[in-house]
């Protein structure tokens, strides 16, 4: 059953009713004011805002960025991760999506490592639950393997913290 407040929503008021009375038959319905922009100025719009944001981006809107980025995830798993996030590292500082700073965990510097956790365990709050379950099992994994006490101790806090 509906609402009464459902129905009242729908409905005209009686003002509205009263003025459509009130004008001639022979005018045309009020057309808005707004009129859909130009598929040329959308693309305008569209290149403005792109420059605005690589603007703001420095370094990370380079062609040479992309390809450091990329790099990073093509050699996941090989000898030339190390070098290639090392190369990422000394020239853009750590990355800012979350599938490369998760990759990071795996790097052989454990001062890059500690600031991955620390930036991944604050970026989590924003991630779905199955996201930070994962990141969660990469942090005990790294507790129980790692010969760093420092390291170890904390990968277990931010287990704790998610």
């Amino acid at each position: 059953m509906n609402s009464y407040d459902e129905d009242e929503k729908e409905r005209p008021s009686w003002r509205d009713i009263d003025r459509k009375k009130d004008r001639s038959k022979h005018v045309a319905e009020e057309r808005s004011a707004f009129r859909p922009k130009s598929a040329k100025a959308q693309w305008a719009q569209k290149q403005y805002l792109k420059e605005v944001e690589n603007l703001f981006k420095g370094k990370k809107a380079t062609k040479e960025h992309a390809i450091a980025h990329e790099a990073i995830h093509k050699y996941a798993g090989t000898s030339k991760f190390n070098t290639a996030v090392k190369k990422y590292i000394e020239e853009y500082d750590l990355p800012d999506d979350w599938s490369t700073l998760f990759l990071l965990l795996d790097y052989k510097d454990l001062s890059v490592v500690k600031r991955v956790i620390a930036t991944l365990k604050e970026k989590a709050q924003e991630e779905t639950l199955n996201v930070k379950e994962g990141l969660k099992s990469k942090l005990r994994i790294i507790a129980m393997t790692t010969p760093d006490s420092e390291l170890k101790e904390i990968a277990e806090e931010a287990v704790a913290g998610l």
